[in-house]
């Protein structure tokens, strides 16, 4: 669920044509040339001889199109998913390489992904185009972008120019890529998926390493979100192509229509998780996936019915989860001040939190735990008779919300220190 101009190749003619100033001395220098290049022609042996340079390649079509997700902050961290229909545009100009730029504003995150981008499409396609200025922009030329989110979607198009194939309409996709088109996770991705639901887009794809903070998104907010859009998650570039790019691989078709279908059925259903479990149902989500591997929603709706998902969140999941059920509570203990917090709010984090704390990582217990007292302890000291009347009592209070604000501090310090965690967490999002 960034601006520039990468990897730009410049040809630059002899200088000493332009900084000689004498006429007769540039017309010297061309006949000098030309005498020394007629005499080492006239001794090469033609077998010897260099074969010409191969021509870049052609470009098929001048535009192409697509659906990309980003992300966009709202305020106080939170985030927003945004879906922006992307164009490709090949103009001609000239006779060199093609430039491949973004026509607006960017950031350097997404300039560098660009420049991946281009990378990988020399590599793949044999060269470089001639010719062109290769041109992306977003239809919201004037919002302010930024991040690697939309690697994959321009690789699609310069790819779709290139090969002269179009590409669905109906797709979305969201992922960072690499010069050898390796699909890397990017964040947002459940924010992305409902914005491009919302854009009644059918089809998405997500970077391979997203998949389980969809699984997580499910776990939390029930199965819905895998019947609103068909989500397909990807490794590698050719992957996104299978899905993006028409006409569509018979077997990646099929799984699309018969997974529709099987969404038509279930949404009308106002029991889904039990809809879910109908044999024919998991009969009809095997075949899906025995068509398509990587189609996401069949897989999240088929481990539930069989129960072979996780039971718990991915430590990502979790840590994302108490943060954002305890944002209040998190909150009060970064401005240090107790009479920040509204009463009403921490009760409602607490409630969650205590909700939330079976389907956690074991790992992130403790830090969940630690928010549960402070926002407990600050319950007990502003409701009922517990709440201080004297100087002495409130001093009491307030140095011992000070040693539970403390602790959850450190809890956090211990999971930022732990290495393997944080690598996971960082393996799924960025």
């Amino acid at each position: 669920m960034h601006a520039g101009l990468s990897g730009q190749i410049v040809t630059v003619p002899d200088p000493m044509l332009y900084h000689t100033t004498n006429p007769m001395k540039v017309l010297s220098i061309a006949i000098g040339s030309l005498s020394l290049c007629s005499l080492l022609h006239a001794q090469e042996d033609p077998k010897n001889r260099a074969a010409p340079a191969a021509a870049g390649p052609a470009v098929k079509a001048t535009q192409s199109t697509l659906y990309g997700l980003l992300v966009m902050e709202i305020g106080d961290g939170q985030l927003a998913g945004q879906v922006s229909q992307m164009n490709c545009t090949a103009v001609k100009k000239g006779d060199g390489d093609a430039v491949l730029k973004f026509n607006q504003d960017v950031g350097s995150d997404m300039s560098s992904a660009l420049n991946e981008v281009q990378k990988f499409m020399n590599v793949r396609h044999n060269g470089w185009p001639t010719g062109y200025s290769i041109e992306m922009s977003f239809e919201d030329r004037y919002q302010p972008k930024d991040g690697p989110s939309a690697a994959v979607a321009c690789a699609l198009m310069v790819d779709s120019l290139l090969s002269g194939q179009a590409l669905d309409q109906a797709t979305a996709v969201t992922g960072d890529m690499t010069a050898t088109g390796s699909v890397q996770p990017v964040g947002g991705v459940p924010d992305k998926l409902r914005a491009a639901a919302d854009k009644k887009c059918s089809v998405a794809c997500i970077p391979l390493k997203n998949a389980r903070s969809m699984s997580d998104y499910c776990m939390l907010k029930g199965l819905r979100p895998a019947t609103t859009i068909q989500i397909f998650a990807v490794g590698q570039f050719d992957d996104a192509r299978k899905i993006a790019t028409l006409p569509r691989d018979a077997s990646v078709e099929k799984a699309i229509k018969e997974f529709a279908e099987i969404a038509r059925v279930l949404k009308a259903n106002a029991n889904l998780a039990g809809a879910v479990k109908h044999p024919k149902v998991i009969e009809r989500l095997q075949s899906v996936l025995k068509s398509a591997p990587n189609h996401l929603s069949a897989r999240i709706l088929l481990d539930s019915a069989t129960g072979a998902g996780a039971k718990t969140l991915s430590a990502a999941g979790s840590l994302e989860a108490i943060n954002y059920e305890s944002e209040a509570l998190i909150n009060g203990i970064r401005k240090g001040k107790a009479e920040t917090l509204g009463n009403d709010k921490v009760a409602d984090a607490v409630g969650r939190l205590t909700k939330l704390r079976p389907r956690l990582d074991k790992r992130t217990s403790a830090y969940a735990d630690a928010l549960l007292e402070f926002g407990r302890t600050f319950r007990t000291y502003t409701t009922g008779n517990s709440a201080p009347q004297t100087r002495s009592t409130f001093e009491k209070a307030a140095e011992d919300m000070d040693s539970k604000a403390i602790r959850v501090k450190d809890e956090w310090d211990k999971l930022s220190s732990d290495q393997a965690l944080m690598e996971t967490v960082i393996n799924q999002f960025k």
